[in-house]
């Protein structure tokens, strides 16, 4: 009898997304030196939910494969302050949202003045699609920084579970181009015609289809994880649906934005994703 094949995705377990405690040292590879963490946009909760995972990683002999998204960003980045200025040359504040309206009406206009066609463009794409508004977050997971690696509880264990298997976890970069937001794993929230690493790729669909069961984490739950987990139902039939779990113990929302991942959860559960907690498995 065929053994059920199951993975795990872990959607951005990395640095700047943690409520890491203080004085909690981080190790850098490169100069084997400690630091203490300064995360640049830590979810509420997320430490607690990095520990239950690396629990529940631990505790899951069956796990086939883990699937790693990376929020991967340049200093520059639309959604990153330098992006943008104001007709005084001033920078915006972190978690300024900018409309479509705000640029027509020149009070926020990016940096590089040949990308206002681009910019106009883009927020027009995202409000006619009903996607979230552009937000300045505070500048995060920079390639090459402390806070863009994964934190040590999920690293452990994952490292853990390679030595147990024989197998290398897959990571997934996202966000590497400056000019559009990337919170699904599947594709950015503006696909660029001329950067395929933007448009859709289906190698997360194609996790469910080859797979009986795929358990989902990560950070956050309001934005990165509920974009993915969108992206891919709208590819997978019912049955593959079916197959998809949020462990919802280890996951948590952006502070401010908990209703919105409270109507992502209800949404999923509603067409089949199924909801536990890690401890129930």
């Amino acid at each position: 009898m065929r053994q059920p094949m199951t993975s795990l995705l872990i959607i951005d377990p990395q640095y700047d997304f943690y409520d890491v405690p203080v004085n909690e040292q981080f190790t850098l590879d490169s100069e084997h030196q400690e630091k203490t963490i300064a995360p640049a946009l830590p979810v509420p909760g997320a430490w607690n939910d990095a520990q239950r995972l690396a629990s529940f990683i631990e505790k899951q002999q069956h796990i086939h494969s883990i699937v790693v998204t990376l929020d991967s960003h340049n200093e520059y980045d639309i959604a990153h302050a330098v992006y943008w200025q104001n007709k005084s040359g001033e920078h915006p504040a972190p978690f300024t949202l900018i409309s479509h309206q705000d640029i027509v009406n020149g009070i926020w206009l990016p940096t590089k003045p040949e990308l206002l066609e681009h910019v106009l463009a883009y927020t027009q794409s995202l409000e006619q699609a009903g996607k979230y508004s552009l937000i300045i977050w505070p500048t995060h997971c920079v390639m090459g920084s402390a806070g863009h690696k994964i934190v040590a509880p999920i690293q452990a264990a994952i490292q853990r579970w390679e030595q147990q298997t024989n197998t290398q976890h897959i990571s997934i970069s996202k966000g590497e181009n400056p000019h559009t937001e990337h919170y699904g794993g599947c594709e950015a929230e503006y696909p660029l015609a001329d950067d395929k690493n933007t448009q859709f790729d289906p190698q997360l669909v194609e996790l469910v289809k080859q797979n009986d069961h795929v358990f989902i984490s990560g950070q956050a739950l309001s934005h990165c994880v509920a974009s993915t987990v969108e992206q891919m139902v709208e590819k997978l039939s019912s049955e593959e649906i079916n197959k998809l779990t949020i462990l919802i113990d280890t996951t948590s929302p952006v502070a401010g934005f908990e209703q919105q991942a409270e109507t992502f959860i209800d949404k999923m559960s509603q067409i089949g994703v199924n909801i536990l907690t890690s401890s129930n498995l």
